[in-house]
């Protein structure tokens, strides 16, 4: 008898873990949010020749799918200017992951072709967000 109790206390203890990770990735998106991170994501994905899917997906863990998917997030964060939280919403991931795809990111640009790069990729962000966002606005008027 004490085995089952331990038993249903364990499967309750699973279940309102679920519920409250599923909670604590909802979010709402906006819609300049969700422009951000398709922008971001596309971007990356075209670069590193991946598929924005693939970015994306939570289950994926090779090598050069992981890298695109940190390198997302780290433009994200940093060029687009999300917090860790926001970025981690976004990506549906946790904001340490996302402190340590920004941690990993940083400490390849000591590699000054990559970082020639990466500023190359932070301003055609940059100029594809402004570009969009205006053109939206100019739209609605």
């Amino acid at each position: 008898m004490k085995a089952f109790i331990t038993m249903h206390t364990l499967k309750s203890k699973s279940q309102e873990i679920r519920s409250i990770r599923s909670s604590i990735f909802r979010t709402r998106l906006t819609t300049k949010n969700r422009e951000e991170l398709t922008l971001a994501v596309n971007l990356v994905a075209a670069i590193q020749g991946v598929s924005p899917d693939e970015i994306l997906n939570h289950s994926s863990r090779q090598a050069h799918i992981a890298l695109a998917r940190q390198l997302a997030m780290y433009m994200t964060h940093v060029a687009l200017g999300n917090t860790l939280t926001k970025t981690g919403q976004l990506f549906r991931r946790d904001r340490t992951t996302v402190s340590h795809a920004c941690a990993r990111i940083e400490d390849m640009r000591d590699d000054p072709e990559f970082d020639h790069a990466l500023t190359a990729l932070e301003y055609v962000l940059n100029f594809a967000a402004d570009n969009h966002c205006y053109n939206n606005k100019q739209a609605a008027q």
